[in-house]
């Protein structure tokens, strides 16, 4: 798969994220959005609506991005039975695209870092808990890097909706490494 390189000025951003540790920039993210959601169960499973127009956010905020979604994909990540867990998938980012997760199974980490340059919350580091224990989606905007861990012994498979199909040709996919010292974030899964 074909990604772009950090720009200069992405390469500004992280320098200047590196000048203040990464617990002191812990909170939520503007414009990254929580929907929790409701489980209808019976005897035989549950359901669940995961998306719909309409949607809010659980501060009541509309939901669904005004285009239409272009592309639904499916990711696994394999438990490897460690414990603690330790397969990370980390970071990417976009450009242009708006990715919405829903962690259908298994537990994850999902951690958020704020890339853009006017955000108030420029450097910020946003973590939730989601999946099989914490059913939500997360809607994570252009520039926010995102990644996850797996918190289970169980597979985790992350169904996810964007808003601009992927194109090799011209890929809107940004990587940097999960353990950029500019980032800070510590991954390490303390056990009680």
């Amino acid at each position: 798969m074909a990604w772009q390189r950090l720009t200069p000025e992405l390469e500004a951003v992280l320098e200047k994220m590196a000048e203040t540790p990464a617990p002191a920039r812990l909170g939520e993210i503007d414009q990254v959005m929580v929907k929790s959601l409701t489980l209808h169960h019976d005897q035989r499973g549950f359901f669940t609506e995961q998306l719909k127009r309409g949607d809010t956010d659980d501060r009541g905020r509309p939901f669904l991005p005004p285009q239409e979604f272009s592309q639904m994909s499916r990711s696994v990540a394999f438990a490897r039975g460690g414990n603690p867990p330790e397969l990370i998938k980390a970071f990417h980012w976009h450009r242009r695209q708006w990715d919405y997760w829903d962690i259908v199974s298994g537990d994850a980490r999902i951690v958020l870092v704020d890339l853009r340059p006017d955000s108030p919350t420029l450097g910020r580091i946003q973590v939730l808990i989601a999946g099989e224990r914490a059913p939500k989606v997360v809607a994570i905007p252009p520039l926010v890097a995102h990644g996850y861990q797996v918190l289970s012994l169980r597979d985790v498979v992350l169904c996810y909706y964007v808003t601009h199909p992927y194109d090799p040709q011209d890929p809107d996919e940004g990587r940097i490494r999960y353990d950029d010292p500019r980032i800070g974030f510590d991954w390490s899964v303390e056990n009680i």
